[in-house]
């Protein structure tokens, strides 16, 4: 599972898109354009969204999150206004886990009833997590008392029941050698069960 999300990571940080968001204008632009009465947050945001039993790994949708006092909108810009695509409300979520620790400069994995997000807002330089947006989201998106699972990463990926058949070429000087064997297919699901179990 780390590699996964390591990728995903690396996938984050490269594709983060080209919005500016720290100005005046593009914040009264926004709130005009989604029709927001009350804004708490605003950061550049990459997501995925992952139906439970998907497999693992995803190019994420580019745009901007807003945390307001009602829900976390993830927003595109379309033909140069700004249209909601998601919005994520407190209740949605059932617990979480924030990838690389409890802190706020990590990934975060929200899971919901029937799908996992991975919400990664970035500073506008589009290397980093943006930390002081991210502590905004994860506030509201746990202002119900969900659970936060810390300390080492919770598994949130197991095997399908499927499996593929994958093939691994080797080369030692001269000689070539393929190996063929059949893999798990991973897929998500909720660990929030996991915790009302214990």
């Amino acid at each position: 599972m780390r590699s996964l999300l390591i990728v995903a990571f690396g996938v984050l940080l490269s594709s983060c898109s080209s919005i500016r968001i720290d100005t005046p204008e593009v914040r009264q632009q926004i709130s005009q354009d989604l029709n927001l009465t009350s804004i708490i947050d605003i950061s550049r945001m990459n997501w995925c969204v992952h139906p439970y039993g998907s497999e693992p790994g995803c190019e994420p949708d580019k745009g901007v999150g807003v945390v307001t006092p009602n829900g976390l909108v993830m927003a595109q810009i379309i033909e140069g206004k700004y249209v909601a695509k998601r919005t994520i409300k407190a209740e949605d979520i059932t617990c979480s886990t924030v990838y690389g620790g409890t802190g706020t400069e990590g990934l975060l994995f929200a899971f919901g009833k029937h799908e996992a997000y991975m919400l990664g807002p970035m500073k506008e330089n589009q290397k980093e997590i943006n930390a002081a947006f991210n502590a905004n989201m994860f506030s509201y998106l746990h202002s119900e008392g969900q659970h936060v699972f810390k300390g080492p990463e919770i598994n949130f990926q197991r095997p399908s029941g499927r499996k593929v058949k994958q093939t691994t070429i080797l080369n030692a000087g001269a000689a070539t050698r393929v190996i063929t064997e059949e893999v798990d297919v991973l897929e998500i699901y909720s660990p929030c069960n996991i915790e009302k179990a214990t």
